[in-house]
């Protein structure tokens, strides 16, 4: 068996027992037939997680499959697929009853996932209220600690000005994965929005965070389109909290957005694992292997990039080793564009491009600016095959039930 793990930047080596949740003998992962890399070769994909097994029995493009977790006879750990319990009828109790360990381990995932799923808000309302805080004469009395943290998440946004390259982009998604590298970037978004509900509790003397009122948006997904995240303004109860000197209501208040952005950045992580559930609601049929929301600075005021990567697995698709091919799907808005989506699919050199754009006079701009997109793409290495814009957002099926629930069991 050959194992590898796609990352936004490569694809790198690795055996099966190095990815989350830890293998054991007797588990039992549910994973989906990618595509059949040559007659006896066949990949299976379960979140970021991919395996090219040989020696298997082959299974249609799309089905569900069982990776069994056994021991071989030299002592190390062996694998066998099967059809997935669901797909085979009668076979769920012995399913069941052959993976108690991987049960409860997607299990507890599961129930920390709905945990998560019932706390978490966006980002955007954390910045805005992290920017009236700043601009507010009473955040001169904020303990250093929590200026300190408040500081070190500005300073993670990515910034859209005309120096935005490659590098800035990856290391800022890097940073907002938790996985960055370099001075000054310990453990990313999540640690630094760790540190500041700290600082803020802190400074709160020990008290609850105060939830914010209005809806949350969606869960963040592998499959559904990118809900963007414009610019906002901080909420009224904190406006007031700070023009009357009340610091620890306002501490109270940003410890309840601040706590639910952290809520959804490690739900962005498991649904990365590809363990809830989520991949089967697209409606184009196209899901991804990596979500996440990249915060970003503009005249506006903070927004948020909701952001998706995966390999692109399309059977018939040739680009493999030295130039793999990957598909990125974003949505983002500035206030002023309106919402705007996008996909992008790059194999090699040869680029694919689809912008969407509600507002009308935003697509009729971006039309206009295409020829110069292109030529600036042309000068930069890169083959446009395809580039245009449509009128619209794409659009969702209803949601599917059971989203956060055990995928094995």
């Amino acid at each position: 068996m050959v194992s590898r793990v796609s990352t936004p930047t490569g694809v790198v080596a690795v055996t099966p027992v190095t990815r989350l949740p830890p293998l054991s003998v007797g588990d039992v992962i549910a994973m989906r037939v990618a595509r059949h890399m040559t007659d006896g070769v066949m990949r299976l994909v379960s979140g970021n997680l991919q395996l090219d097994v040989a020696g298997q029995q082959m299974f249609p493009v799309g089905a569900r499959v069982a990776l069994h977790v056994g021991r071989g006879p030299d002592g190390a750990l062996s694998y066998q697929v099967s059809a997935a319990a669901d797909d085979v009828p009668g076979q769920g109790a012995q399913m069941s009853a052959a993976a108690p360990r991987g049960d409860v381990a997607f299990q507890r995932l599961s129930t920390m996932a709905a945990d998560l799923a019932a706390r978490q808000d966006g980002l955007a309302p954390l910045f805005s209220g992290l920017s009236a805080a700043t601009a507010s004469p009473a955040s001169a009395a904020l303990p250093q600690p929590v200026l300190t943290a408040m500081a070190a998440l500005f300073g993670l946004r990515l910034v859209a000005d005309g120096k935005l390259d490659g590098a800035r982009l990856k290391r800022a998604i890097a940073i907002a994965a938790g996985s960055p590298k370099g001075e000054g970037a310990r453990g990313g978004l999540p640690a630094v929005l760790k540190d500041l509900g700290e600082a803020l509790r802190a400074s709160a003397r020990g008290g609850e965070g105060i939830a914010r009122e209005g809806t949350p948006p969606a869960p963040p997904s592998l499959s559904r389109h990118p809900q963007a995240h414009p610019p906002g303004r901080a909420s009224a109860d904190l406006v007031q909290a700070l023009s009357r000197g009340d610091l620890t209501i306002a501490a109270l208040l940003l410890l309840g957005k601040s706590d639910a952005a952290l809520a959804r950045v490690r739900l962005s992580g498991l649904t990365s694992l590809g363990v809830l559930g989520d991949g089967n609601g697209a409606g184009d049929g196209t899901t991804f292997d990596r979500t996440l929301d990249l915060p970003f600075a503009s005249a506006a005021g903070t927004g948020v990039i909701s952001l998706q990567i995966g390999r692109d697995d399309t059977p018939g698709h040739d680009g493999e080793g030295e130039h793999p091919a990957w598909r990125v799907r974003f949505g983002i808005d500035t206030g002023e564009s309106g919402p705007v989506e996008a996909v992008v699919g790059l194999d090699g050199t040869r680029l694919f491009a689809t912008l969407w754009a509600e507002r009308g006079e935003t697509a009729s701009a971006l039309s206009e600016n295409l020829s110069d997109l292109r030529e600036m793409l042309w000068a930069s290495g890169l083959e446009v095959v395809e580039l245009r814009v449509l009128p619209g957002l794409p659009g969702n099926p209803p949601a599917a039930s059971g989203q956060y629930v055990d995928r094995v069991s």
